[in-house]
């Protein structure tokens, strides 16, 4: 018995994260706020942890390199440049969203 409940609790306590890398898209409109910031790349709709929604892509202001990621995406936004992200694990409103985890750029 005592086995049973060890294995049951290593079962739970895994946290799998797919994370994985999305097409490459433009930045076409960004949604900012106190508790996140979230862009929508035209035509990419890459999941890999099975997040509620790929309307968005989404960075939290408590997360490492926040000002960074925040700052890159905003130049790309306004410059027009093409972005792909690694994402990993889900964020943004209601955590129902891809997570940005770092961005590329071209």
């Amino acid at each position: 018995m005592k086995q049973l409940y060890i294995f049951l609790l290593a079962a739970f306590s895994l946290t799998a994260f797919a994370s994985g890398i999305t097409a490459t898209g433009k930045i076409d409109h960004m949604y900012v706020n106190n508790e996140w910031s979230m862009v929508h790349l035209t035509g990419v709709q890459s999941n890999p942890d099975n997040c509620q929604s790929t309307a968005y892509y989404a960075i939290r202001p408590g997360e490492k390199n926040y000002e960074v990621l925040h700052s890159t995406l905003l130049a790309a936004h306004l410059s027009g440049k093409s972005v792909k992200f690694w994402v990993n694990g889900c964020g943004g409103q209601n955590n129902q969203y891809p997570r940005i985890v770092s961005v590329w750029m071209y």
